[in-house]
């Protein structure tokens, strides 16, 4: 649980601390004000009522005539206070009912004076009240007073809104602080985090990161550019490095070309010319995947099926088994020469290996694009599927082959160009073998033809 709250946001977290501890101690003060309150609602109303009481009594003792007494009690049973004059002998006679504590006649004779006598009846002589209190007004007279039950609560009293309103006044503002606070902390963090998802390691603005705020997210923030800052100047070293020695590498390669050209055996001339071949070749890669062309180049509407069986025909034209599965036309926005260029570079790749493969283009229900290119070749483990995609890396020992082979950036390449289209692909084994590089294009690209797309019938993506 704790573990949980520490790894969750900083925003709940502040809020959590701030708040936390006053609506417990809320909390506490709510259980305990309904703990007391029926009691003190109770010692409330007794003492009132023992006001008004001694009140009575000591108007019923300064009264001069029997009709002055009456009016004073019929005023006071008026009030809710039931009251009827009685002789002092109730007061004599031993108590013929018993009660608790609790009881409202008990609270109210706590609460007057000590000099007054009183005794509780559970009916006077005259029968016409129950449950009373008697208290003595004198030498022959005394007065029972039945009290009035207490009033039903109320949904709030004012002593409740008071202290609502107090609370309101403390717990208000320290959730408002804390928010603020979280907010100040937290917001600044996520639009870091927004930045880095979009932030490209050799693209976009030298400092991404905006450097205002408080004091803390200012460093951090400068510490982030500074860092940007460095990696941008090492990939730019790296490329810079890599681009001389590509181009160094082309004036001996030519060299050692014209130099095996005049040479008079005939397999070491072969020999030669194939390895000079291969070397140019991996300098063509990686100049390609240091070229900023695909960046540069402008999005068009495009024919994918011509495009795609221009790739096609361009190896079947040498000897290879390549084939086109797809509608006829179909029109869609994209940078034609670097889509053609990923293609051509797992066609490449799959001749490599495979005997057999088609470049199949398909039209989902969504209206996405799927391009695959398959092949029977032996396919991929499932740990590989991914890391042939990074720059450099080469699975000789999953697809071995017996021609020569490159650095290992052709299906880099590819990641970047479907990348750069917005797409994503995916390295998937087929049944019983082969391998299918599926490519998946969002609808934001389509562009209208004119007429609704011809589907391939029966396909709907790559069959693995």
């Amino acid at each position: 649980m704790f573990a949980r709250f520490q790894a969750g946001s900083i925003r709940r977290q502040i809020a959590a601390l701030a708040v936390g501890p006053v609506i417990c101690l809320v909390m506490l003060g709510v259980i305990s004000e309904l703990l007391l309150r029926d009691d003190l609602e109770s010692v409330s109303y007794a003492r009132t009522t023992a006001l008004k009481i001694e009140t009575v009594v000591d108007q019923v003792r300064a009264s001069t005539s029997a009709e002055q007494r009456a009016a004073i009690l019929d005023a006071t049973s008026g009030t809710g206070l039931r009251v009827e004059q009685v002789s002092a002998a109730e007061l004599l006679k031993q108590a013929d009912t018993d009660i608790s504590f609790e009881d409202v006649r008990h609270l109210v004779k706590n609460n007057l004076p000590a000099s007054f006598a009183t005794a509780f009846r559970a009916k006077t002589s005259a029968g016409k009240l129950h449950d009373v209190l008697v208290v003595g007004v004198g030498d022959d007279r005394a007065l029972a007073f039945l009290p009035a039950p207490p009033p039903p609560d109320a949904w709030i009293s004012d002593q409740q809104v008071s202290i609502v309103l107090q609370l309101m006044g403390l717990v208000l503002p320290v959730v408002l602080l804390s928010l603020y606070a979280a907010r100040v902390i937290a917001a600044p963090l996520l639009e870091f985090a927004q930045a880095a998802e979009t932030l490209k390691p050799d693209d976009g603005p030298d400092r991404p990161f905006n450097e205002g705020g408080v004091a803390e997210i200012r460093t951090l923030a400068k510490s982030l550019n500074d860092m940007r800052s460095r990696v941008r100047s090492m990939i730019d070293d790296r490329t810079r490095m890599l681009r001389a020695i590509s181009h160094d590498l082309r004036t001996p390669l030519t060299r050692l070309r014209l130099r095996a050209e005049r040479s008079t055996q005939p397999e070491l001339k072969a020999a030669l010319l194939n390895d000079i071949s291969a070397l140019s070749d991996m300098i063509n890669d990686t100049l390609s995947y240091l070229s900023k062309e695909m960046a540069a180049e402008k999005p068009v509407n495009a024919d994918l099926p011509s495009l795609l069986t221009t790739v096609c025909s361009d190896f079947s034209d040498v000897g290879f088994n390549v084939r086109y599965v797809g509608p006829e036309r179909f029109a869609y926005r994209c940078k034609p020469r670097s889509l053609a260029r990923a293609i051509t570079n797992l066609v490449e790749n799959s001749t490599k290996f495979a005997h057999e493969i088609s470049v199949e283009l398909s039209i989902l229900g969504n209206g996405s694009l799927r391009i695959c290119v398959i092949d029977d070749g032996p396919g991929l483990p499932v740990s590989l599927r991914t890391r042939v995609l990074e720059p450099f890396f080469k699975a000789d020992t999953a697809r071995t082959s017996t021609d020569r082979g490159g650095f290992g950036l052709g299906l880099s390449i590819v990641d970047d160009i479907v990348r750069a289209h917005g797409g994503t692909i995916e390295l998937l084994n087929r049944a019983p073998q082969g391998l299918a590089a599926q490519m998946d294009f969002p609808t934001e690209g389509h562009a209208a033809s004119g007429a609704a797309p011809k589907r391939t019938t029966g396909h709907v993506g790559c069959a693995v």
